[in-house]
C-alpha cells in the first residue's frame, strides 16, 4: 500500500503522458487531487502497520520459569489441580530431555559428557519446580481420587529424594523413582477439564466460522490450550488444506490476535503431505478435532 501511495503521489511521467492523450476523449485517470489520494493511501498503510506492531508488542508472551507462575492454593476439582501441575511437569521434562544424563542417547555431542548446564538447571529450575508441585499436591490431597493417591504419594517421595540428591550427590534416590503413570494421569484429567472451558469453547466457535471453507479439509487444536485454556499464551492449530490459502490464513491469524489477545500458530499441511498430517495427529492424541464439509 505504501508503494502504491508513493506511485500515486509521484505521478509517474507515463501517467502524465497518458492523461494528456486521454484529454482528447474528455477522460482522465489522474487529477489535481491525486497527491491527496496517494498521501491518504500511505497514511492508512502506516496506521495499519503500527496497529499490527502494537498488538504484537503488547500481547507477546513473556517467558519465565514454571514455578514462578505456580498458583499454590486449594482447587475445587482434581482436573483443576492437574491443570496447575502440568506446565511445571512439562518444564522439568524439557530440561531433563535436553540437558539431562539420559538425553539424546543416539547422539554424541558435548551435552552427553558435559553436564554443567544440567547441574545448573536442576538447582535453579527443577528443584523449585518440584517444591511447587509438592506444595500443590499436599495442599490438595483431599481431592485426589483414591485410585490415584498412591501414585501421588510416590511423586512426593520422589521429589523429596531427588531434592536431597541435589544437595548431596552421594545420596542414592534410586528407590524413589518418578512414577511413570503421573504424566498421563495429569494430562488426561487436565484435558477433560479443559474441554468444558467456556474460554476454549469460545475460541473453537470463532475458528469454526473462519476455517469452515472449502479449501480446508480438516483441522485440530492441540498444545497448551487444550490442557489449560485460561493459562495458555497461544493457540496451536494443525490444518489440512487442498489449495494454497496463505493470505487467508494470515488474515485469520491477525484477526484472532485482535479478537482474543493471543497468537494463533498454524501448522499447515497440503494434500500432497496428508500422511504427515495424519502422523502429526497421531503424535498428539489429546486434541480437539474438526472436519469441514
Amino acid at each position: 500500500m505504501v508503494v502504491s501511495g508513493l506511485a500515486i503521489l509521484a505521478k509517474p511521467i507515463w501517467l502524465e503522458l497518458l492523461n494528456i492523450f486521454l484529454t482528447e476523449l474528455d477522460f482522465s485517470i489522474i487529477g489535481e487531487s491525486d497527491w491527496l489520494i496517494g498521501l491518504g493511501v500511505i497514511v492508512i498503510a502506516l496506521i495499519y502497520n503500527t496497529i499490527h506492531k502494537y498488538i504484537d508488542y503488547k500481547f507477546e508472551p513473556v517467558s519465565k520459569p514454571a514455578f514462578k507462575s505456580a498458583n499454590i492454593k486449594e482447587f475445587a476439582t482434581f482436573g483443576e489441580l492437574c491443570q496447575e501441575i502440568l506446565p511445571i511437569l512439562k518444564d522439568n521434562e524439557y530440561i531433563f530431555k535436553t540437558t539431562g544424563p539420559n538425553s539424546g542417547k543416539e547422539n554424541e555431542d558435548p551435552l552427553r559428557t558435559e553436564f554443567t548446564m544440567w547441574e545448573k538447571l536442576r538447582k535453579e529450575s527443577i528443584k523449585p519446580n518440584n517444591e511447587s508441585i509438592k506444595k500443590i499436591v499436599v495442599k490438595n490431597k483431599q481431592i485426589i481420587p483414591s485410585i490415584h493417591s498412591e501414585n501421588f504419594q510416590r511423586l512426593v517421595l520422589h521429589i523429596d529424594a531427588f531434592n536431597q540428591h541435589i544437595e548431596n550427590p552421594n545420596f542414592d534416590y534410586s528407590e524413589f523413582q518418578f512414577p511413570r503413570e503421573i504424566p498421563d494421569i495429569i494430562a488426561n484429567n487436565a484435558f477433560e477439564t479443559a474441554k468444558n472451558s467456556k474460554t476454549l469453547k469460545k475460541k473453537v466457535k470463532w475458528l469454526k466460522k473462519r476455517l469452515n471453507i472449502s479449501k480446508v479439509d480438516r483441522w485440530f487444536i492441540f498444545g497448551s490450550t487444550v490442557f489449560n485454556p485460561q493459562r495458555a499464551k497461544d493457540l496451536d492449530v494443525a490444518i489440512l488444506i487442498n489449495e494454497d490459502i496463505e493470505d487467508k490464513l494470515n488474515e485469520i491469524k491477525f484477526d484472532f490476535k485482535v479478537k482474543h489477545k493471543m497468537n494463533l500458530h498454524l501448522s499447515v499441511f497440503d494434500k500432497e503431505v496428508e500422511s504427515d498430517f495424519i502422523e502429526f495427529s497421531r503424535k498428539n492424541p489429546l486434541k480437539l478435532e474438526q472436519e469441514n464439509g
